[in-house]
């Protein structure tokens, strides 16, 4: 299993718009950004960030993620989970298919025996819908996955 260091930060990208970098609602960002001063400087117990992806394992086609402050996984509209693409060695992406099973995401991808890279929200604007139980997103991500 392969652990992903990461760094602290506030996601921003679910409040983006298709033709405007900049989010126009500024306090979600700010409440976020608060969160992680009032766990990390005043030890707060909250969840501090969405979802921060930690551990990656490929077990034959399937991949299994892991996440830092992932409790109670789900997709934020109550749809089915969105914005996960798995790629085989050549790099070529295809979009995956998402659930999750004791708080860990699963993903299978058609045509893709035996995943190399695993990807979500990578687009310049994203739909990607994954969410903690507080309701923070997931931060995009690549990786490449080690081959057992």
């Amino acid at each position: 299993m392969q652990q992903i260091p990461y760094i602290a930060m506030a996601v921003s990208s679910d409040h983006g718009d298709s033709l405007d970098v900049h989010p126009r609602h500024k306090r979600p960002i700010g409440e976020r950004l608060a969160r992680w001063a009032l766990y990390d400087t005043y030890q707060h117990t909250l969840l501090p960030s969405g979802p921060l992806v930690q551990e990656v394992e490929s077990v034959g086609a399937e991949v299994y993620l892991s996440f830092e402050y992932g409790e109670g996984l789900h997709a934020c509209d109550n749809a089915d989970i969105i914005g996960f693409e798995l790629a085989d060695v050549d790099g070529f992406f295809v979009p995956a298919v998402a659930r999750v099973e004791d708080n860990r995401v699963i993903l299978s991808a058609k045509g893709i025996r035996t995943p190399h890279y695993v990807r979500y929200g990578w687009q310049p604007f994203t739909r990607a819908n994954l969410v903690n139980r507080d309701g923070l997103p997931t931060s995009t991500f690549r990786l490449e996955i080690d081959s057992l």
